[in-house]
Protein backbone atom coordinates (compact mmCIF):
# COMPACT_ATOMS: atom_id res chain seq x y z
CA UNK A 1 0.00 0.00 0.00
CA UNK A 2 2.92 2.52 1.13
CA UNK A 3 4.57 1.55 -2.41
CA UNK A 4 1.36 2.07 -4.38
CA UNK A 5 1.14 5.93 -2.73
CA UNK A 6 4.58 6.73 -3.32
CA UNK A 7 4.36 5.35 -7.30
CA UNK A 8 1.20 7.01 -7.19
CA UNK A 9 2.90 10.90 -6.07
CA UNK A 10 6.00 10.07 -8.00
CA UNK A 11 3.56 9.88 -11.54
CA UNK A 12 1.73 12.93 -10.37
CA UNK A 13 4.45 14.94 -9.96
CA UNK A 14 6.26 13.98 -13.49
CA UNK A 15 2.53 14.72 -15.29
CA UNK A 16 2.48 18.15 -13.94
CA UNK A 17 6.67 18.79 -14.18
CA UNK A 18 5.83 17.36 -18.28
CA UNK A 19 2.71 19.69 -18.33
CA UNK A 20 4.59 23.04 -17.20
CA UNK A 21 7.72 22.05 -19.44
CA UNK A 22 5.67 22.01 -22.56
CA UNK A 23 4.75 25.65 -22.07
CA UNK A 24 6.23 28.16 -25.30
CA UNK A 25 9.36 30.05 -24.47
CA UNK A 26 8.17 33.03 -26.91
CA UNK A 27 7.49 36.21 -24.84
CA UNK A 28 4.35 37.26 -23.38
CA UNK A 29 4.76 40.88 -25.28
CA UNK A 30 5.53 38.74 -28.90
CA UNK A 31 2.74 37.81 -31.03
CA UNK A 32 3.62 35.32 -33.41
CA UNK A 33 1.29 36.44 -36.55
CA UNK A 34 3.02 40.13 -36.06
CA UNK A 35 4.52 40.98 -39.47
CA UNK A 36 7.01 42.96 -37.98
CA UNK A 37 8.89 40.15 -36.74
CA UNK A 38 10.17 39.15 -40.16
CA UNK A 39 11.65 42.01 -40.48
CA UNK A 40 13.13 41.81 -36.68
CA UNK A 41 17.14 41.37 -36.76
CA UNK A 42 20.45 42.15 -38.05
CA UNK A 43 21.18 43.08 -41.75
CA UNK A 44 23.68 43.63 -44.11
CA UNK A 45 23.36 46.64 -46.79
CA UNK A 46 24.37 46.80 -49.56
CA UNK A 47 23.94 49.86 -51.20
CA UNK A 48 24.03 50.29 -54.89
CA UNK A 49 27.04 53.09 -54.43
CA UNK A 50 28.60 49.63 -53.16
CA UNK A 51 29.49 50.65 -49.29
CA UNK A 52 28.27 48.12 -47.12
CA UNK A 53 27.02 47.95 -43.37
CA UNK A 54 25.10 46.92 -40.45
CA UNK A 55 21.76 47.82 -40.14
CA UNK A 56 19.75 46.58 -36.57
CA UNK A 57 15.99 46.39 -36.97
CA UNK A 58 13.87 46.29 -34.14
CA UNK A 59 9.78 46.27 -33.59
CA UNK A 60 8.76 49.23 -31.96
CA UNK A 61 7.09 48.12 -28.53
CA UNK A 62 4.93 51.59 -28.96
CA UNK A 63 3.42 51.61 -32.00
CA UNK A 64 1.76 48.41 -33.42
CA UNK A 65 2.94 48.80 -37.13
CA UNK A 66 6.20 50.73 -37.12
CA UNK A 67 9.78 49.06 -36.98
CA UNK A 68 12.79 50.88 -35.42
CA UNK A 69 16.37 51.04 -38.26
CA UNK A 70 19.30 51.43 -36.13
CA UNK A 71 22.39 52.75 -38.50
CA UNK A 72 20.17 53.36 -41.34
CA UNK A 73 22.25 54.65 -44.42
CA UNK A 74 25.84 54.63 -41.84
CA UNK A 75 24.47 57.00 -40.07
CA UNK A 76 25.67 55.29 -36.69
CA UNK A 77 23.83 52.51 -34.03
CA UNK A 78 22.76 56.00 -32.09
CA UNK A 79 20.83 56.88 -35.01
CA UNK A 80 17.16 55.58 -35.33
CA UNK A 81 14.45 56.07 -37.73
CA UNK A 82 11.29 54.04 -38.40
CA UNK A 83 9.22 52.50 -40.85
CA UNK A 84 5.59 51.34 -40.71
CA UNK A 85 5.19 47.51 -41.87
CA UNK A 86 2.14 46.82 -44.46
CA UNK A 87 2.57 43.11 -45.41
CA UNK A 88 6.13 42.81 -46.96
CA UNK A 89 6.12 46.57 -47.33
CA UNK A 90 8.15 49.08 -45.34
CA UNK A 91 7.33 52.57 -46.03
CA UNK A 92 9.66 55.25 -44.63
CA UNK A 93 7.72 57.95 -44.26
CA UNK A 94 9.40 61.55 -44.63
CA UNK A 95 11.23 62.21 -41.24
CA UNK A 96 14.25 63.56 -40.16
CA UNK A 97 17.65 62.32 -38.46
CA UNK A 98 21.26 63.47 -37.16
CA UNK A 99 19.56 65.84 -34.78
CA UNK A 100 17.36 67.14 -38.07
CA UNK A 101 20.13 67.83 -40.46
CA UNK A 102 18.92 64.98 -42.81
CA UNK A 103 15.91 64.49 -44.23
CA UNK A 104 15.07 60.41 -45.38
CA UNK A 105 12.21 59.08 -47.32
CA UNK A 106 11.77 55.84 -48.83
CA UNK A 107 10.02 52.13 -49.37
CA UNK A 108 10.85 48.37 -49.32
CA UNK A 109 9.56 45.04 -50.16
CA UNK A 110 10.51 42.22 -48.74
CA UNK A 111 11.65 38.82 -51.13
CA UNK A 112 9.67 35.70 -50.70
CA UNK A 113 12.31 34.03 -49.58
CA UNK A 114 12.03 36.86 -46.59
CA UNK A 115 15.50 36.90 -46.09
CA UNK A 116 16.23 39.78 -48.36
CA UNK A 117 14.52 43.10 -48.43
CA UNK A 118 14.65 45.79 -51.57
CA UNK A 119 15.12 49.11 -50.16
CA UNK A 120 14.75 52.45 -52.28
CA UNK A 121 14.90 55.89 -50.75
CA UNK A 122 16.57 59.29 -50.96
CA UNK A 123 18.81 60.82 -48.05
CA UNK A 124 18.98 64.71 -47.84
CA UNK A 125 21.76 65.99 -46.01
CA UNK A 126 20.63 69.92 -47.25
CA UNK A 127 23.73 70.19 -49.93
CA UNK A 128 23.58 66.92 -51.26
CA UNK A 129 20.15 64.64 -51.92
CA UNK A 130 21.34 60.90 -52.52
CA UNK A 131 18.96 58.25 -54.18
CA UNK A 132 19.65 55.02 -53.28
CA UNK A 133 18.83 51.62 -53.87
CA UNK A 134 19.83 48.64 -51.54
CA UNK A 135 19.64 44.76 -50.86
CA UNK A 136 19.02 43.85 -46.87
CA UNK A 137 20.96 40.75 -46.79
CA UNK A 138 19.40 38.55 -43.08
CA UNK A 139 22.57 38.19 -40.91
Amino acid sequence: MKKSRILYFLFAAIFVAIAFACEPDEPEDENPSDERLKFSGSWLCTESTQMSYTVNINIDSSNTTQIKLYNFHHLGFEEMVFGIVNGNTVTLPNQTACQGTVTIEGTSNMQANQNNIDFYYTVNDGVNLDTISAVYTKQ
